[in-house]
């Protein structure tokens, strides 16, 4: 009978409490390293994290023996939590980069947003991700500095600031057309019309994006200018065209009003009762008055306070 070959293995799959203690320590100090810009809370975490998944496959009446060992690599557990962090050779317990990128993932909810920031600015230092920092024109870069009042120090966020272009540009088309398709309502025959010739905004918004030389940022700020004009005359005109639909009504059916029209068809005669007649009168012009003749007027005040504020505001 042949020698049996000696084996580290206590067990199946398992390796004897010197091997183990030795992978181990080689893997919680490749940790150590690489989360060593990390709060000593987080640090500790992983690192408590990582050792309960290693002591799992360990019986529960061998884990002291194997702790022991461990110990004799790590005296207190304040000298892992403290270790240095330069980079270890790789051992039998290194990670691989598919584990590397699990334990990343799994731990990236953790990070605060600023983390996160920082995190990708390394990133993009050792040349893993690219960040469009200098994808602004000065001029744009200036615009954008002058109308938010940064200051020399703020650093404007390509990627935010798409996002935020995103947002503001369905707001302004949600508007555009809700304003136009209002002011369309309120005066069908107004000569002041959205200016169609580079489409509605989103089409407008989405030519001038992709380079198309027919539509500028002139162009788009003409468009967006139109709009803010018609929805702050619409704004503006519902107080006065309130006044100016009173007026209005009470020229033509206040009792002064109803006098004044007897009087010129005549019927002021000294003979007869003149209440009644001006009764007849103010019943006769009442069954003008309805909700949609209200309505009409109202409108009407509305549209001709905005379009004069509006044409006032283009000379």
């Amino acid at each position: 009978m042949s020698d049996q070959k000696n084996t580290p293995a206590t067990s199946a799959g398992l390796p004897d409490a010197p091997v183990w203690a030795a992978n181990t320590a080689s893997r919680l100090r490749y940790l150590q390293a690489n989360f060593a810009d990390d709060s000593r809370e987080n640090r500790e975490s992983f690192l408590e994290d990582e050792l309960k998944k290693l002591l799992d496959p360990v019986p529960a009446s061998k884990r002291q023996l194997y702790l022991d060992a461990l110990a004799e690599k790590f005296p207190t557990w304040e000298s892992l939590a403290t270790a240095s962090a330069e980079p270890v050779a790789a051992g039998p317990g290194e990670m691989s980069p598919e584990d590397i990128w699990s334990l990343f993932l799994k731990t990236l909810p953790r990070y605060s947003l600023e983390q996160r920031e920082m995190i990708q600015r390394r990133l993009a230092d050792a040349g893993f991700v690219h960040i469009a920092s200098d994808s602004l024109d000065p001029e744009s870069l200036a615009e954008i500095t002058q109308k938010l009042k940064l200051s020399s120090s703020d650093r404007i966020d390509a990627a935010r600031l798409g996002k935020l272009f995103a947002a503001l540009a369905e707001v302004c088309i949600m508007t555009d057309q809700l304003a136009w398709n209002v002011w369309k309502g309120l005066a069908p025959k107004s000569t002041i019309r959205r200016d169609g010739s580079a489409g509605d905004l989103r089409t407008a918004l989405r030519r001038s994006v992709t380079g198309d030389a027919e539509v500028s940022s002139v162009q788009i700020g003409q468009q967006l200018e139109k709009m803010r004009q018609l929805i702050a005359g619409l704004l503006a005109s519902l107080g006065p065209a309130g006044k100016n639909f009173a007026r209005r009504f009470q020229s033509r059916y206040s009792p002064e009003a109803i006098r004044d029209i007897v009087k010129m068809e005549g019927g002021s005669s000294i003979f007869g009762n003149a209440d009644s007649r001006f009764w007849k009168k103010y019943t006769e012009l009442a069954g003008e008055i309805s909700e949609g003749s209200i309505q009409t007027d109202m409108m009407d005040a509305v549209a001709q306070y905005a379009e004069d504020l509006m044409k006032g505001g283009q000379r």
